[in-house]
């Protein structure tokens, strides 16, 4: 009887998990965008809208916007020009939530306040380098296995900001008073509500979690234009 009841315990707690997992696969993406600044493409026009969940701390994230970057001429042209693609950045601190990186929630609020100078893809980009010439290419923060970033200062996130041309008295009031907080807050929260994890994107009907690149620019490249043109085929 004993045993019994213990297998009608476990079939229960299996059967929540399984409508937990369907209810969140399922659950809608809402289209409309959560920061214009941190878009690419043409709102009003595009057949195509493409939305990245990401963390600025979160290496694979990082592998799919390196590669994006390293080919961004061709990427505005094959993706934003051409198929016509509305493609935007959510911005979360995902990784500071669920305890992988301290520095994903000062990385967050730091591009909100760029992005509310309209300088976020100037800063995402800088921000992108920086961590790849001092961590990434030496081995440091690269996958779940390696040794992690270390706890950054203020100061290297002033960096980064004036480096990419923002009014930096500004972006010191907005980073160091934590003007963005809330904004990141919530939005991550947003972000919870459908997904585990980062990065995740959404484009049409085509939905996938993870990057499976090697921090080989070229190589990750193919793997980028392997997502989208699925997203793109989604829809056809």
């Amino acid at each position: 009887m004993q045993k019994a009841i213990r297998i009608i315990a476990i079939v229960a707690v299996v059967g929540l998990l399984l409508s937990l997992i369907i209810y969140n696969a399922t659950k809608p993406v809402d289209y409309t965008p959560w920061n214009e600044a941190m878009t690419l493409g043409n709102k009003e026009t595009a057949k195509h809208h493409f939305i990245m969940y990401t963390d600025i701390f979160c290496p694979y994230c990082d592998k799919f916007s390196d590669a994006v970057q390293a080919n961004m001429e061709d990427f505005n042209k094959r993706y934003i020009e051409d198929e016509n693609v509305y493609f935007e950045i959510r911005m979360t601190d995902m990784n500071y939530k669920s305890g992988h990186s301290n520095n994903s929630k000062p990385g967050g609020e730091a591009a909100y306040c760029a992005a509310d100078q309209g300088k976020f893809w100037e800063f995402y980009h800088e921000a992108l380098s920086t961590l790849y010439e001092d961590f990434h290419s030496k081995g440091i923060g690269v996958d779940k296995t390696s040794p992690k970033i270390r706890d950054l200062e203020n100061e290297y996130f002033y960096g980064i900001a004036e480096r990419s041309g923002v009014e930096i008295n500004r972006f010191k009031a907005c980073f160091d008073n934590h003007e963005m907080e809330h904004t990141l807050d919530v939005n991550t929260n947003r972000a919870s509500s459908i997904l585990s994890g980062v990065p995740y994107f959404a484009f049409d009907k085509f939905k996938t979690s993870g990057f499976a690149g090697n921090w080989n620019t070229t190589n990750d490249y193919e793997q980028v234009k392997l997502l989208m043109d699925a997203g793109l085929t989604s829809k056809k």
